[in-house]
């Protein structure tokens, strides 16, 4: 197997509108340097190199990772089906996406060619590795954020409400932690690269913040490079319905603690993983649609006797939306009649570890259950990657209403889609993989 790695400064240089809450002007200042990082694979056997970026913004739409791909298929040698685009989801970062201010553009061209660049440097710096996989658990930072109230209602649990009328949450969060350890082949002791996947919402710090940020996930990163040396790279994973706790610590002494929390439990897998340089990895794309939502006849009336008050302008929020930025959100809709939205997913395996990506906030329980079906032994979902569809709840969730479920863009039945497609990719290159006689654990 060969490996490579390298990191890259992405901190705008100027104030620049944020994505992933409502906010009312541009940054004010940077409290943590924004970065992406790259880690390449590849048989010694063969000159198919693939790619993994994680990227410190919120979200990333297709055209953006697309170009990105592109620029990378140029300049770095890898095929576009071979790379993985990966937002980390922080709510602090650059509007890349344009969720509710302006979109930087200008920014993210900027962006594309400095992941080209990126994934340059780490093809370059490629040598023979060895590598393993492993699973712990973190159960501190990610809650499962939809919550029963006594009069039937879903509550977010960013929202203040007694303790006393809570009847609990909906379902529960996806404590998992996967761990790809590389190292170089003839120095096990040092570090390539470590890349880990959990899945949660880097958004600690609200919308009344205004300084740039990677949040959580890149204390985790910072703390991991400082003890292991080498890159850590942070994938977030399907991560729609969970949260960090909305009412405590939403300030940087909580990003603190829960980067530390997360850096812990990824240093105690990575201790224990055994190492093996007989690995290969392969890896196959899949493109498909799932059917857009259809936006009712009440639910228009609604939304046009809000737009009448508020004119289409949105008010800021720490937490959130409101009325005025839904009845925005279901005009876009209703212009869009149901339109069918396209779902790329990639896979990579090594072995018995498969990661799959996908272009949006899958549900956690969908990914679950992804998981739990795979034929892999460790399989890993990669959320917010090549692309956007926005959230993915479960059919129930939809029948029982909440922030999500408000907000999508997808119709009820993409929930059994995405799984059956999810299935038959992993099916698929699991079969490549051991007719090939890839590497067990």
């Amino acid at each position: 197997m060969l490996a490579g790695a390298a990191k890259t400064d992405i901190t705008p240089t100027s104030p620049v509108y944020m994505d992933g809450m409502i906010r009312a002007h541009r940054s004010l200042g940077v409290h943590d340097r924004l970065y992406a990082r790259c880690l390449v694979l590849a048989n010694e056997s063969s000159a198919q190199v693939f790619a993994i970026i994680s990227v410190d913004v919120c979200a990333l739409d297709e055209q953006t990772c697309a170009a990105a791909r592109q620029r990378i298929s140029t300049q770095a040698g890898i095929a576009t089906q071979n790379v993985i685009v990966a937002a980390t989801h922080t709510h602090s970062g650059p509007a890349t996406y344009g969720f509710f201010n302006p979109r930087e553009d200008e920014y993210n061209g900027w962006l594309v060619e400095q992941l080209a660049a990126l994934a340059k440097d780490a093809v370059h710096s490629m040598r023979p590795a060895m590598l393993g996989c492993g699973s712990g658990r973190e159960e501190s930072i990610s809650h499962y954020r939809r919550l029963l109230s006594d009069d039937g209602r879903v509550i977010m649990n960013w929202e203040a409400i007694e303790p006393q009328r809570l009847r609990g949450p909906l379902g529960v969060a996806d404590p998992e932690v996967g761990v790809l350890r590389v190292t170089p082949i003839n120095e096990p002791a040092a570090t390539i690269a470590i890349l880990f996947n959990h899945s949660g919402h880097p958004d600690v710090m609200s919308g009344d913040n205004y300084l740039l940020s990677p949040d959580y996930p890149g204390c985790a990163e910072r703390l991991l490079e400082q003890e292991f040396g080498g890159i850590a790279i942070f994938v977030n994973g399907a991560q729609g319905s969970v949260d960090v706790d909305g009412l405590r610590d939403r300030d940087w002494r909580g990003v603190e603690r829960l980067g530390s929390a997360l850096a812990r439990a990824v240093a105690g897998v990575a201790r224990q993983i055994a190492l093996s340089s007989a690995g290969c990895i392969r890896g196959r794309s899949q493109v498909y649609t799932v059917p857009g939502r259809q936006i009712t006849a009440e639910e228009w009336l609604w939304a046009q006797q809000v737009l009448k008050r508020t004119g289409g302008a949105l008010m800021p929020l720490p937490d959130g939306v409101g009325d005025d930025y839904l009845a925005v959100l279901y005009k876009s809709l209703r212009e869009e009649q149901g339109r069918d939205l396209a779902v790329e997913q990639v896979c990579l395996a090594i072995g018995d570890c498969a990661f799959l990506s996908f272009p949006g906030e899958l549900y956690t329980e969908i990914g679950m259950a992804i998981k739990a079906a795979s034929p892999f032994r460790h399989t890993y979902i990669i959320g917010l990657a090549n692309g956007y569809i926005g959230y993915v709840p479960t059919r129930k969730a939809i029948s029982e209403g909440g922030y999500a479920e408000d907000t999508r863009r997808v119709d009820a039945a993409s929930e059994q889609i995405v799984f059956e497609r999810s299935l038959a990719l992993l099916q698929s290159v699991y079969s490549e993989v051991h007719m090939e006689g890839g590497n067990h654990e």
